[in-house]
């Protein structure tokens, strides 16, 4: 495995996801029609210049008997990718992996897009209103205060506390980002020395990620499990592929905990509740379906609904996180607009 970091690492730009999901449809396509994976790779080197060489080296390393998830691993291809790719060459399914892979990387390439859409205009009026701010507190509130001093004008208590409000924002503004950054790099720092299964743990708590974390983590396990059991691998078997890769820990220590339960004479669906970084009814899934013994079918049709389901939650968290940012930004603005003329009609009334 050493190889394959070193390789990934020589990597300076990591492709575009936009760029991964498409190689991998197209790749997919091409399997289906009945070329190779190295008649595909040299079709898509032919049809983008820029990316030849990257094409090149691939099927080059396909020629000398490096698998498949190592060679696109070591091209900077999506983690989560690769490690399809590996359990692919177990079960069988190569197009099928790479056409779900690719389909993921697309609309997670979508969604990344929709997000920076619905942030980049209420961020640039954000950082305007900090100067804003910034500018009335240096240039206009003083003029102000020397016009009130003039009429000896003393503003009440609330309207006092409200200016003090206003000439601190921008102040307030760079503390808390400030405090932000190095709370953010402290608890990074503090979080890749825990475990893959603590992290999971601990992420699948964490408020406001836990639901999208457990659904993730759900979709992947679950579809997995269901191509290797179609395969034909039987449960000890499947754990033992699992602990042998190397690219994904966190499903590396889920299987060793899982294969220390059945030793113990647990279930499977037993020894599943007990990963605590997945959705409990995955538990009830696998119990059905050792029972009517269709576990692979259903374990699919699940992965497939969680799919569906986290796509909707994130729809709908998209849709509530721009009209709560320019709500905040309204009501700076209407603070603003008060902190010039509320003091203004006040002087004009005691005249």
């Amino acid at each position: 495995m050493k190889n394959i970091a070193v390789g990934f690492f020589m990597k300076e730009i990591k492709l575009p996801w936009k760029d991964q999901g498409l190689y991998l449809t197209r790749i997919s396509e091409m399997l289906d029609k009945g070329f190779t994976l190295g008649e595909s790779l040299d079709f898509l080197g032919r049809t983008n210049v820029k990316r030849l060489g990257m094409f090149q080296s691939m099927a080059t390393l396909l020629k000398t008997g490096q698998p498949i998830y190592e060679v696109f691993y070591m091209e900077g291809f999506d983690h989560q990718t690769c490690t399809q790719l590996y359990f692919a060459e177990k079960h069988g399914f190569l197009i099928t992996a790479m056409k779900e892979s690719g389909e993921y990387l697309l609309r997670k390439d979508d969604q990344r897009k929709k997000l920076i859409r619905l942030l980049q205009y209420p961020i640039i009026l954000v950082v305007i209103l900090i100067i804003v701010s910034f500018l009335l507190q240096t240039l206009l509130l003083p003029r102000f205060q020397m016009f009130y001093d003039s009429m000896d004008y003393q503003p009440n208590f609330i309207l006092k506390l409200f200016l003090q409000i206003i000439q601190t924002f921008p102040l307030y503004s760079m503390l808390v980002i400030l405090l932000i950054l190095p709370t953010s790099i402290v608890f990074t720092k503090g979080l890749f020395k825990k475990s893959a299964m603590e992290k999971a743990v601990f992420l699948s708590r964490f408020p406001g990620l836990q639901s999208y974390y457990k659904l993730y983590q759900t979709i992947f396990l679950a579809r997995e499990w269901s191509f290797l059991l179609k395969s034909g691998f039987s449960i000890n078997e499947i754990i033992h592929i699992m602990r042998r890769q190397d690219f994904h820990p966190l499903l590396k220590e889920s299987a060793v905990e899982i294969g220390e339960m059945l030793k113990f004479g647990y279930s499977f669906s037993e020894a599943i509740s007990h990963l605590g970084f997945v959705e409990e009814e995955l538990m009830v899934i696998v119990a059905h379906g050792e029972k009517n013994g269709k576990l692979e079918d259903e374990l699919m049709f699940y992965s497939q609904f969680c799919l569906q389901r986290m796509e909707e939650k994130i729809m709908k968290a998209l849709l509530v996180v721009q009209p709560a940012v320019f709500a905040l930004i309204g009501l700076v603005v209407i603070a603003i607009y008060l902190s010039i003329f509320l003091p203004m009609f006040q002087v004009i009334d005691s005249i």
